[in-house]
């Protein structure tokens, strides 16, 4: 049985392609680096075939070809197919909604209470800091992010159950709307600085440029890219600017993140 022609929608979804495909090229060359077909195909992890002819509009674009080219080009799915846009919009908030009501929580997940920190046998105080780093340096110093002993006081259970060294954890405001709707700004989480080494899918905090960002680190073809789930950004390759890691993000009141990616 023959397929079925491509609709206008999916042949308007091609030639957006096509067309950050070439400046993806352009880019490439001018930075010296391969910009072929057969290169792209193996960063995208399909064959040169398939690539030519999501180009040219004989195959339609899904959700997964169209997320390994946003991350290979550096652009959001939104830059050349917002209808798949729509629905790996419609599937974070699907996923969202699940793990709210796994965790038993109701409404959009919200950012943490700052309290002060005092004894409650059921719970561990994470003091709240704000990170002073430097471009280029993967040292950071720690200080505190309110004058009265600020602390985020998360339940024992969760720090046992990820088996977390409490005394070495600290709790970060999240800065920027990348990472919304998982994250919002001004939303309170908790990373260990001792764990940097990167793993597919997680999340981590890290010194770009000496400013402070939240990530999914996804690798791709032997390459770190960070990701935002907002489509509004882009992902980003770790070796286009001074990069390095904090610590891997492990918490969110209310839900342990770490090896939930």
């Amino acid at each position: 049985m023959p397929a079925l022609p491509l609709t206008q929608e999916q042949l308007d979804d091609a030639a957006r392609l096509k067309l950050r495909f070439a400046e993806w090229q352009k880019r490439q060359k001018e930075a010296g680096r391969p910009a072929s077909q057969e290169a792209a195909s193996e960063m995208l992890g399909f064959n040169q075939s398939a690539l030519s002819q999501y180009l040219n509009g004989r195959i339609p674009l899904n959700v997964d070809a169209a997320t390994r080219f946003a991350s290979v080009l550096g652009c959001p799915v939104a830059d050349f197919s917002p209808r798949l846009q729509a629905q790996l919009s419609e599937y974070v908030s699907a996923l969202l909604a699940d793990a709210n009501a796994a965790d038993g929580r109701h409404g959009p997940l919200s950012g943490a209470r700052r309290v002060v920190a005092g004894d409650d046998p059921d719970t561990v105080d994470i003091k709240l800091v704000t990170l002073k780093l430097r471009a280029g340096v993967s040292r950071f110093e720690t200080v505190p992010m309110v004058e009265d002993g600020g602390a985020l006081k998360v339940p024992k259970s969760d720090i046992a159950r990820s088996k977390l060294n409490p005394d070495v954890l600290i709790a970060i405001q999240v800065r920027g709307q990348s990472m919304e709707p998982l994250m919002f700004e001004d939303d309170v989480i908790v990373i260990d600085p001792t764990d940097k080494e990167l793993v597919h899918r997680e999340l981590y905090a890290l010194n770009f440029e000496g400013d402070c960002c939240v990530k999914q680190m996804i690798k791709r073809n032997g390459e770190w890219y960070l990701h935002s789930v907002n489509p509004d950004f882009g992902p980003v390759n770790a070796r286009s600017g001074d990069f390095s890691v904090i610590g891997r993000v492990v918490y969110q009141p209310g839900r342990l993140l770490t090896g939930r990616m």
